[in-house]
């Protein structure tokens, strides 16, 4: 058989169940090409994946581990089809991701992009209001900026103080209690939204100019706009200060008030870790 015709059969198998397997099935047909090109057969050969892993274009460890941990997956689908085939072990894969230090943002910077936000074009668009919205909610919140550019009128209720964050990471839903000063800030920015005819009528809570709902594309082109405009276009670490630096930000700055207030940060993690989404208590250390 084919390995292109074994791999569809697996994607076929595995998405019955639920995965997506978006980026994995690409690399799993590169493969599958790979070995098809080079007449491979069954059971399966480290040594040919290795080969077809070094190709990675990057030429990264990291690259070539992800490919060899995709295959390995695929290695285990095969193994129970025949049990002679082997499985690839965990020992032959080395790194497959890296965890960068994120960049804190200091109060002056985060109060410098909020400034720069309200100078973005159309001046007199909504555009510049909701970016500077956002900034504001990520800033306050912990939010991911995903979470946040996918808010609709009905996840926030004002009244209540509380956002309805659905299709997180990690839940399905979950509630997200907002400071005061957040609300009376979403109460202002859904003020002036509302006037803005037709584009009340979409569902979304943060709109843009040509009537459709923030998406993660914009809010992120806009702030590559402010990062140039404050002078922050410079990488750390590897990268540049992002988004989702935002939401490391408030993490970071909750901790440190907790012990500025002779508080146990041990006894008050679990507490961070259910309002940022996460569910493994790990993952917020």
């Amino acid at each position: 058989m084919k390995w292109s015709l074994l791999v569809d059969r697996y994607l076929q198998d595995r998405r019955r169940l639920g995965y997506s397997l978006i980026i994995d099935g690409r690399i799993l047909k590169g493969f599958a090409a790979f070995a098809d090109a080079k007449n491979m057969t069954l059971p399966l050969s480290f040594p040919e994946v290795l080969e077809w892993a070094n190709l990675a274009p990057s030429g990264s460890e990291i690259a070539i581990s992800r490919r060899v941990a995709i295959v390995r997956a695929l290695s285990l689908y095969l193994h129970t089809i025949d049990p002679s085939s082997p499985v690839i072990p965990t020992s032959k894969i080395g790194r497959t991701h890296r965890r960068l230090p994120p960049y804190i943002y200091s109060k002056e910077e985060m109060l410098a992009c909020l400034s720069a936000a309200k100078n973005l074009l159309p001046a007199y668009g909504i555009r510049p209001l909701t970016i500077h919205t956002v900034l504001g909610l990520l800033a306050s919140s912990g939010l991911r900026p995903g979470e946040a550019v996918r808010l609709r009128r009905d996840d926030v209720n004002l009244d209540s103080g509380t956002l309805t964050v659905n299709q997180s990471k990690n839940w399905n839903r979950r509630l997200v209690p907002l400071d005061k000063s957040a609300v009376e800030c979403l109460q202002a920015y859904r003020s002036v939204r509302d006037l803005f005819e037709p584009l009340m009528q979409s569902s979304s809570f943060f709109l843009m100019d040509d009537g459709k709902g923030l998406n993660i594309r914009d809010a992120d082109h806009a702030f590559n706009v402010i990062r140039r405009e404050v002078g922050l276009q410079r990488k750390v670490n590897g990268r540049y200060p992002r988004l989702y630096d935002f939401r490391h930000t408030f993490v970071c700055r909750r901790v440190q008030s907790w012990y500025e207030s002779g508080l146990d940060a041990n006894l008050l993690i679990p507490e961070l870790s259910r309002f940022i989404g996460h569910k493994k208590i790990s993952d917020t250390y």
